[in-house]
């Protein structure tokens, strides 16, 4: 299985043809987190809502269970003394991962740090 981060649905919507390869590419249908789906939804605009929505439909959605929130908690005081405060949202991804023992891809792979060897599956567009 693999999870996306934000970063990768954001630059897919963005017609990023290095994302859209990417995503393409996989194998299998890609699975999120439902903060995903909050972090993309909260900056969509009414012109961008058709693209979005058939974007985020296409996706298998992964909830934050209790088991899935009480890893993020553990990760986020695992790493806080080596990395600071890693956000909420991250943590969750990274924990809805981890429980689903699913590869996670993302550009953002400095506030992943609980993947050794992590990598940007393609450089980010300026």
């Amino acid at each position: 299985m693999i999870v996306l981060d934000t970063t990768i649905l954001i630059d897919v919507l963005r017609g990023d043809s290095a994302a859209r390869r990417v995503l393409g590419a996989l194998a299998e249908t890609p699975a999120c987190s439902e903060l995903t789906r909050v972090e993309v939804l909260r900056g969509v605009r009414p012109p961008e809502l058709i693209a979005t929505n058939t974007l985020l439909e296409s996706l298998n959605w992964l909830p934050v269970t209790t088991s899935v929130a009480a890893r993020a908690g553990d990760l986020g005081a695992s790493f806080r003394k080596t990395h600071g405060a890693l956000g909420v949202v991250e943590l969750v991804i990274a924990a809805t991962a981890i429980e689903a023992s699913a590869k996670l891809l993302t550009l953002n792979v400095k506030r992943f740090p609980m993947f050794p060897g992590l990598r940007a599956p393609y450089k980010m567009s300026k």
